[in-house]
């Protein structure tokens, strides 16, 4: 019911000239450059798996760190073929929803119920939040370019 909150989905279309096998191909090299185990092939999609705490000290300026988990699948549409996909950052939520908790717990001894919230929504919002901001920007820019081989 929430999941578009910890989830980043989307599509692309395909050109019709590559064929599926050289764009999961692009896909896959893609996701090893980011640090993202692919977990399963399949003749239509890739899947990777990622804990968090599994690279906890890796490059944080890699476009899909915050990424978990995902699912990238080309799919025949009615214009043609499209590249759907579906990341999770359900780690990074519960780790910034944890950190907001924190901040929270500081406030109550700082001053009180209402400025706790203060701080710990502002906490969320600028861990979490601008995390997810930069990564609509880029995710679908990165695919992109995977795809169109560039």
């Amino acid at each position: 019911m929430w999941n578009f909150i910890w989830h980043l989905r989307g599509s692309m279309p395909l050109e019709e000239i590559v064929p599926d096998e050289e764009v999961l191909d692009r896909i896959e090299r893609m996701l090893e450059r980011e640090r993202k185990p692919v977990t399963q092939r399949s003749l239509n999609g890739v899947v990777f798996h990622a804990p968090l705490w599994g690279d906890a000290f890796g490059p944080n300026w890699l476009a899909m760190v915050i990424y978990d988990h995902g699912d990238l699948w080309i799919e025949q549409g009615p214009r043609g073929r499209i590249l759907e996909y579906d990341l999770r950052s359900l780690h990074g939520f519960i780790f910034c929803l944890f950190a907001a908790a924190i901040f929270f717990v500081f406030g109550l001894a700082n001053g009180g119920a209402v400025g706790a919230t203060k701080y710990a929504a502002f906490a969320f919002v600028w861990l979490y939040g601008m995390n997810m901001f930069l990564a609509w920007g880029r995710i679908p820019r990165l695919i992109r370019r995977a795809v169109e081989g560039a």
